[in-house]
């Protein structure tokens, strides 16, 4: 049993990112952060980090808020290191962040340290929330107690969590002190407070008053969460139940049930039905007539069973599950034969199911509670035919394994240890393995382990490294694994750890290559360790290395070696994907749209199937024969049809191409009306004002489309406020099109003399420094010398010419040069 998240590959494709100031930065980043778009505000954020004119006030609160984003986002690692800065030393709220970084990172008492030191700050503005989080972290450590004196404080919120946990500590007379009055919270909690009421008044025997409660909750559900409003329900079924009514208790939930069969909290009412049930059941009891309306027909055809949605299924074996309880109540052999067929129908068709596991307890304890211990043993052992007594530590490991599977942690543990004690070697290590696996999902620490009065080595090594692999992030758990490795170079399971060293390496930022190569090499080189991993996994580790090297020589033969010899596997899905983006990358746009297209018709995976189509689009668009092109517009329309979050992209790069095709009428319909449709602030108006202005500008001999060009440059220059770059470029976008503009009044004269204005104001703005880039900007002084030179006003064109070489760009010769030839060509000499 391993607590590993594999995660997939997706194709990394660059973001296009307006240029927009820090301020709107800020903005963007506050909006994401309160629609809970975490990569969002960490993209704005780092751009806010990165603007060279953010205030020095404001570089901590960017720092702190991007912190939040990272940890919120699932990248606590990288928002430590970002709080470790020397500039955010003093901040206020820092070890608030510090403590959920390292809490997510599972460093624990570092965690608690943080949060510690967050709560002797007077000025912090997370005094409450730290409070809540310590608790909730000792909480998890199985430490009440130390809970309950983080939660020290007259705060409401801190005393609504301290009653909740003394609540769930049964210290009801405790929890009734702690408890906050419902004016005293905030509105959005006294939805919660009234729920604690509810159920302090039904633990403290008041059943009718915590029925009525219950049941203004439900009536009003608005400020619960959706389990507690279904435990809402749930109270008030136990309520009724405890007021000495459990058919109306049945009833309530039997129609709450009706209503929300995908219940959270399914499996407890499903218990609560069956402790309902009558001792012996009438043939039409109601719980029993509703449990067989849930349960489909007999025996289904396999492909209705598969096709159904998981909510179905999952209420259909409890019901299985519950009605074959009630029929085996009623004592008749009729009854008690269709509950043993309703079991083994469960197990049949939903062995996904938790039910299906306790089915098969259940049928053993029936047949131990009839003295029956043989048939219990053989049911239990009904896959393996084993006939001894180690059965019975098997169906503890089965009930270990239902209680880790429902989330009663320190309860598998128990049980696990117990089957332990009945199973012989080797299920007996897997059960001991299983009791601390489960110890170290609570977050207790690396327990010494024991069989009888002897350190059980081999199992300390293996619990070693599981610890390893389920450590996060990758690089620290590449560390962990190596670490083993060099402990343990005989284990066993070396090859596995060799390639979760590869696989933790790869994942890592920045990919370690080294260490993927060496240890690839290292398990190439020893075929007897190769020969116990899956061929599928050594195959895409190389694939994947070879990738990452950026090298397509190696890495295209590599996918389409992947292709041929694991084409039904699922990770060919990833290898085409690969192979599709380095043909891409080498120009190989046929084959490389061919391979994408494929990938794109057959990929289940939305994310990646529309990166392929991309891609395809891309290569169709880059092939350049005019079919192609037509097939490249269709495919960004599919790109831009299934929306997500390349469409942008998508949108931008089909204008482009349709005018590279000279398809100008068509790219000035599409980009005005995608421009059109961006609000003022969207920073997409930027790239999509200056492609729809430059589709306005090729339509050549259109006065109309010249003006409409200039209009869209000049909103676009509120985007240019700090960004000298874009002005230099928006100004010489602007001047060209007024040089080519009827003067109003008399369309025998351009608007020359505003277009040079337009120019001169570069280079004015400059103010004899550097500029930030020099293409515009002596674009713009060349265009301003043409123009004096257009007029003949000679002397000034000298000196605009050596003021543009005075910056010493790139032209600056070429200026120098202009400035001596007029000179001589007009006898131009300075007095």
């Amino acid at each position: 049993m391993k607590f590993r998240l594999y995660l997939p590959l997706f194709l990394s494709l660059p973001l296009v990112l307006s240029a927009a100031n820090s301020a709107e930065n800020f903005r963007l980043g506050d909006d994401a952060l309160s629609g809970e778009l975490w990569e969002i505000a960490t993209l704005h954020f780092t751009e806010a980090l990165k603007d060279p004119t953010l205030p020095a006030e404001r570089k901590p609160i960017a720092a702190i808020r991007l912190s939040e984003a990272l940890i919120r986002g699932g990248k606590p690692a990288e928002a430590l290191t970002l709080l470790s800065e020397s500039f955010l030393q003093g901040t206020p709220g820092l070890n608030f962040w510090k403590g959920q970084a390292l809490t997510a990172l599972h460093r624990f008492s570092e965690a608690a340290d943080a949060l510690s030191a967050e709560l002797s700050d007077e000025k912090s503005p997370y005094k409450t929330e730290a409070a809540l989080t310590q608790a909730s972290l000792r909480i998890a450590l199985d430490q009440p107690d130390a809970a309950l004196r983080s939660l020290a404080g007259e705060a409401p919120a801190l005393k609504l969590r301290r009653a909740e946990i003394l609540f769930d500590l049964n210290r009801y007379k405790e929890a009734r002190a702690a408890l906050p009055k419902p004016e005293d919270v905030a509105e959005s909690q006294r939805p919660n407070v009234a729920f604690l009421e509810a159920s302090l008044l039904l633990a403290e025997g008041e059943p009718a008053d915590a029925a009525s409660r219950f049941a203004v909750l439900l009536s009003q559900r608005e400020g619960l969460s959706l389990v507690r409003f279904h435990a809402t329900a749930l109270g008030m079924a136990d309520a009724l139940a405890a007021t000495g009514n459990p058919k109306g208790a049945a009833e309530s939930l039997l129609v709450f049930i009706q209503e929300n069969p995908d219940s959270p909290l399914l499996e407890a009412m499903f218990d609560r039905l069956i402790d309902w049930l009558p001792a012996v059941p009438a043939a039409n009891d109601p719980i029993m007539d509703k449990l067989a309306a849930w349960i489909p027909p007999s025996d289904p055809a396999s492909a209705e069973i598969l096709e159904s949605s998981a909510a179905t299924r999952r209420l259909a074996a409890l019901a299985l599950f519950a009605r074959a309880t009630g029929l085996h109540r009623m004592g008749t052999a009729a009854a008690r034969q269709e509950a043993t067929e309703l079991l083994n129908r469960l197990r049949r068709q939903y062995p996904e199911s938790p039910s299906a596991s306790r089915a098969l307890i259940q049928r053993a304890r029936w047949l131990l509670d009839d003295g029956q211990t043989a048939q219990a043993f053989a049911e239990l052992d009904a896959t393996q035919e084993m006939k001894d007594t180690g059965l019975q530590g098997e169906a503890l490991f089965l009930k270990a394994r239902l209680a880790y599977e429902t989330g009663e942690i320190a309860k598998a543990a128990e049980l696990f240890n117990q089957a332990a004690s009945f199973l012989t070697e080797p299920a007996a290590h897997s059960a001991r393995l299983n009791a601390a696996l489960s110890q170290l999902r609570e977050g207790a620490a690396l327990p010494i382990l024991t069989n009888g009065s002897v350190a059980d080595k081999n199992l300390q090594d293996d619990l070693e490294l599981e610890r390893a692999l389920i450590t996060k992030p990758p690089a620290a758990a590449k560390a962990a694994i190596e670490a083993f490795l060099v402990r343990h170079p005989t284990h066993p399971r070396v090859p596995e750890a060799r390639l979760a060293v590869i696989e933790a390496a790869l994942e890592s930022s920045p990919p370690d290559l080294v260490m993927a190569r060496a240890q690839l090499d290292a398990l190439t080189t020893q075929p007897e360790q190769l020969e116990k991993l899956p061929p599928v996994s050594i195959a895409m580790a190389k694939l994947r290395i070879a990738d990452l090297s950026n090298d397509p020589k190696i890495t295209i033969p590599a996918a389409r070696a992947f292709l041929e010899e694991f084409p039904q596997d699922p990770a060919a899905a990833e290898a085409s994907l690969t192979l599709g983006r380095n043909l891409f990358q080498t120009g190989d746009y046929n084959d490389a749209r061919l391979v994408l297209e494929k990938l794109a018709l057959s990929d289940p995976q939305p994310v990646r199937a529309q990166a392929a189509r991309f891609l395809a689009a891309q290569s169709a668009a880059l092939v350049a024969t005019p079919q192609s092109r037509e097939e490249a517009l269709a495919l960004f329309d599919q790109v831009i049809a299934a929306g997500g979050p390349i469409v942008p992209i998508a949108t931008m790069e089909k204008a482009r191409l349709m005018i590279d095709s000279k398809r100008i009428p068509e790219a000035i319909k599409f980009l005005r009306k995608w421009f059109d449709s961006l609000p003022k602030d969207d920073p997409l108006r930027l790239p999509a004002g200056l492609l729809l202005g430059d589709a306005y500008a090729q339509d050549s001999g259109s006065t109309q489309s010249l003006a409409e060009a200039l209009a869209v440059y000049d909103q676009l220059l509120v985007h240019a406020k700090t960004q000298p770059a874009l002005l230099h470029r928006l100004q010489y976008f602007r001047g060209m099109a007024l040089e080519q503009l009827p003067q109003p009044g008399d369309s025998t004269k351009k608007r020359e003399n505003e277009a040079f204005i337009v120019y001169h104001s570069v280079l004015e703005a400059a103010n004899n420094q550097p500029p930030a880039e020099w293409e515009y900007f002596e674009r713009c002084g060349f265009r301003a010398l043409e123009l004096l030179e257009k007029a003949e006003r000679w002397e000034a064109a000298v000196k605009l010419a050596r003021k543009i070489a005075s910056f010493g760009g790139p032209k600056a010769k070429d200026a120098a040069d202009r400035a001596r030839q007029l000179q001589l060509k007009h006898m131009l000499w300075e007095d």
